[in-house]
């Protein structure tokens, strides 16, 4: 019989491979997995109820760990900042494509600064302008 350092050895080396089965078996499913997470929402939300009334799951194992426990993980966690940073960059590079495209088209229909009172006015019609792009300017837009 394996020892639990075996057991344990084993299972962090044969994480390669199961990440591989993992990844692999994600995109062949056939089954419909958006549908079902939205098919599982009233599941999800009476459970996640439950776990966060007062007194729940959530705050006893909080209040249990406490604020060095969060910060130690948070810290063993720090490189996946980097990493989503990193890993979003296309995104946010195409996003601001878009929005500097139409923030330097959007200076040319401004009110002349020569003009009196010109700056509260330049403010409202940036203002009005950037609220007309709201939702337009994300890379996915």
């Amino acid at each position: 019989m394996k020892t639990a350092d075996q057991a344990n050895a084993k299972w962090v080396a044969s994480t390669s491979q199961g990440t591989e089965t993992w990844a692999t078996n994600l995109n062949t499913t056939q089954k419909p997995i958006a549908q079902a997470a939205v098919d599982a929402r009233g599941k999800m939300q009476t459970a996640w109820n439950a776990a966060t009334q007062p007194g729940g799951k959530w705050e006893r194992n909080l209040l249990a760990r406490g604020d060095g426990y969060i910060k130690s993980q948070a810290t063993k966690l720090k490189q996946n900042y980097a990493t989503g940073v990193a890993n979003a960059s296309d995104k946010q590079l195409a996003s601001m494509r878009k929005i500097i495209a139409y923030e330097q088209t959007a200076l040319t229909q401004l009110t002349s600064k020569s003009s009196p009172g010109s700056g509260r006015t330049r403010m409202n019609e940036w203002f009005d302008l950037m609220s007309a792009a709201a939702g337009t300017l994300g890379a996915a837009s």
